[in-house]
């Protein structure tokens, strides 16, 4: 009995140690869960960056697969042609008026216009190109593009590859004289610009 009573105080004193570090556990068992349901919360929303970030790797794959081809297309095609300018009134050879069609303001080219153009023979067969097929014309470092639209022939005696192209005003038709550019037919059979 007395040994039961010297046990007396450390038993209590045990069963508050017990309860302290019970606390102190389940604590940090609530804790340590909270953190994993955080980490996992984290973990999934990366996961699903990851998935968006494949996705647009994809598309950007894609688009530049599309992109390398239509590039490899324009040098392929790209023929040289001397870019001269005309200017006149009634039709194109098309049936087209000249009248309600966009034609080129100054001696620059548009880059946000269709260019009406007409094309000599010889242009016409370098580039297999057919009433109402679209023209890029390419400068000579091959750096910008303008888009035109073949509506016209030249005289047949020309023996030039020739494209001229169609100016609103005499004298800038004038000041821009001939130049030298590369031309490729982006509505030919097999082109990737062509609609499907």
């Amino acid at each position: 009995m007395l040994l039961d009573l010297r046990l007396r105080p450390w038993v209590k004193l045990a069963a508050v140690a017990l309860a302290i570090v019970g606390v102190v556990v389940a604590i940090n068992v609530v804790r340590i869960r909270q953190e994993k349901h955080r980490l996992m919360q984290t973990v999934e929303a990366q996961g699903r960056e990851l998935q968006q970030a494949r996705v647009q790797l994809q598309e950007a794959r894609h688009m530049l697969s599309r992109a390398e081809n239509k590039l490899g297309f324009l040098s392929r095609h790209k023929t040289p042609v001397q870019v001269t300018a005309y200017t006149g009134q009634g039709s194109f050879a098309n049936g087209e008026r000249t009248a309600g069609v966009y034609a080129v303001p100054h001696h620059v080219l548009p880059r946000d216009k269709v260019m009406r153009v007409a094309l000599s023979p010889t242009a016409r067969r370098r580039l297999n190109a057919r009433f109402k097929d679209y023209i890029a014309l390419l400068d000579a470092q091959g750096r910008t593009a303008r888009l035109a639209q073949f509506v016209d022939t030249t005289a047949e005696r020309e023996e030039r590859p020739v494209v001229d192209i169609y100016f609103a005003d005499a004298q800038e038709a004038v000041i821009f004289g001939r130049q030298r550019y590369m031309a490729v037919n982006i509505s030919a059979a097999g082109s990737p610009f062509a609609a499907p």
